[in-house]
């Protein structure tokens, strides 16, 4: 996205948890409840003990794209953190580590006990549970690989549709035998704003035709997961959506938007622009009068938005 990462990510939070389906939500949270059967049982630590030590089970967890760990702390918001090892990954440095203090900090004000032992944090929970955080930088394929093959599941939310099919395939490779993977908020090729405009069609099939696949991850996949034998146990739609005011009058407090979705919507809207531009698919002149108006109607609250994504959950093939 063009623009601060952090505060893209922090400003989608609001517009992330009204797209989220439930059943998506609840397939991924029983799964959270207890490791695979296709790896041994691992111990969940307890705070300050090596790894390892502790006297009950625990789920492993590998995030891919976890930027400022908006997936742990909606769990951590909703209770439902759970026991064991969850690896966050992400390619920028400075996300993640933006992501480890957001994730601290929550955890404090929420009176979870948390240790730090380096860059970890070590959760405590109910019933002396615990949930260890690592966090490591990088391609999110190559740190799997240097993890081994034993998580119960893997996470990549709005991640899976910047990667080939094959190289999301990979990435699900990292789980055990019977494990399971949750791509939440997948894109799949749609984009829309409001109200109508006559060279939308021109812009966004532009937009559109920078992404791998035109977007249309989600679809991929399915069809992948699906000639494999392991068709998604849950395919749900899953948009966002931001909707603007009809005559331009503020609302929501006095804002034009709720909580920063003014932020999210104009960082996707220079996204959007930007990527065009450099394409060359459409006329500069055609471009800047779009992006004039689509601006205008930002401030002042009248333009509306909807990506079509899905989330996926399954078995890895």
């Amino acid at each position: 996205m063009e623009g601060d990462d952090v505060a893209y990510l922090e400003a989608a939070r609001t517009v992330d948890d009204r797209a989220h389906s439930d059943a998506a939500t609840d397939a991924f949270r029983t799964a959270l409840e207890r490791p695979t059967l296709g790896r041994p049982a691992r111990e969940r630590p307890t705070p300050g003990a090596d790894e390892g030590s502790g006297s009950a089970d625990g789920v492993r967890v590998f995030e891919a794209g976890a930027g400022t760990c908006g997936m742990l702390r909606r769990l951590l918001d909703d209770g439902a953190l759970p026991a064991g090892e969850w690896v966050a990954v992400d390619a920028d440095e400075r996300v993640l580590s933006a992501g480890r203090d957001r994730l601290h900090e929550a955890a404090r004000v929420a009176g979870y006990g948390v240790e730090t032992e380096g860059s970890e944090l070590l959760l405590e929970l109910p019933d002396d549970a615990t949930l260890r955080v690592r966090f490591a930088v990088g391609d999110a394929r190559e740190v799997a690989d240097d993890r081994g093959g034993d998580f119960d599941g893997v996470v990549a939310r709005s991640f899976a549709d910047l990667l080939a099919p094959d190289d999301v395939l990979d990435l699900l490779g990292t789980a055990a035998p019977d494990g399971w993977y949750h791509l939440p908020l997948t894109f799949d090729g749609e984009t829309r704003f409001a109200p109508e405009h006559p060279t939308d069609h021109a812009v966004i099939d532009a937009f559109h035709g920078t992404m791998r696949n035109r977007g249309r991850a989600a679809t991929l996949l399915a069809e992948r997961f699906r000639e494999a034998g392991t068709p998604p146990t849950v395919d749900a739609r899953a948009d966002w959506v931001i909707e603007g005011t009809s005559d331009g009058a503020e609302t929501h407090g006095g804002a034009a938007y709720p909580a920063d979705e003014g932020t999210f919507l104009r960082i996707v809207l220079d996204t959007v622009v930007a990527s065009v531009r450099e394409s060359g698919a459409v006329s500069a002149a055609t471009l800047s009068a779009w992006a004039g108006t689509r601006t205008a109607q930002l401030e002042r609250g009248e333009l509306g938005y909807v990506a079509v994504n899905r989330d996926l959950f399954g078995r890895v093939p």
